[in-house]
């Protein structure tokens, strides 16, 4: 013991608080430290304005070239005009395509531009686009072929129709919904 010590030693009592493993800020707000956002939004976004695009070049094409293609096919073989898709299926097809790829431009534009209503827009023009699809199948009228009546025909092309359009809708859903799966994904 040193000299003029007498007794127990004294304690050393240190005062605070004990922290939670957060730095605080001199307002006592944590420090939340985040990185810029994913681009995942903007890489969809641009793709399904590609999409947009190509559907509203396929819908040019079908609404003009469909009736010119029917006129070339009669011309080379006239018994085949009975087994030809009227001019008026194109038409429609084209408008829709042309409609539903501006619809797909705008909605891709939203969602590079990290907006959520852009990914809902997408999803609304794909399930609107399979539902006109599966009317146009079942709408188009059927010829009779060898072995197989008008009704079959028509049975198995609507049938085909909703299982392909359910599949590509679905797919399609999915992949302009991956901004939505990421944890940083900066949408609005």
């Amino acid at each position: 013991m040193l000299p003029g010590m007498q007794g127990t030693p004294q304690q050393l009592i240190i005062g605070g608080e004990v922290s939670q493993g957060v730095a605080a800020t001199p307002f006592g707000e944590p420090v939340v430290m985040m990185g810029p956002p994913s681009q995942a939004a903007k890489v969809i976004g641009i793709l399904i304005m590609v999409m947009g695009g190509l559907s509203v070049f396929g819908g040019l094409i079908n609404a003009f070239a469909g009736g010119f293609l029917n006129d070339f096919i009669a011309d080379l073989d006239p018994e085949s005009s009975a087994y030809l898709t009227p001019t008026w299926v194109y038409i429609v097809q084209g408008i829709v395509g042309i409609l539903a790829g501006s619809g797909y431009i705008y909605s891709g534009w939203l969602t590079q531009n990290f907006e959520k209503k852009g990914i809902h827009y997408t999803w609304m023009i794909l399930g609107g686009s399979l539902f006109l699809g599966i009317i146009m199948a079942a709408a188009i009228p059927y010829p009779e072929v060898e072995g197989m009546d008008s009704g079959s025909l028509r049975l198995i092309t609507v049938g085909s129709t909703v299982l392909a359009g359910i599949c590509q809708a679905g797919f399609c859903g999915v992949l302009a919904a991956i901004p939505l799966f990421i944890s940083n994904n900066g949408m609005k």
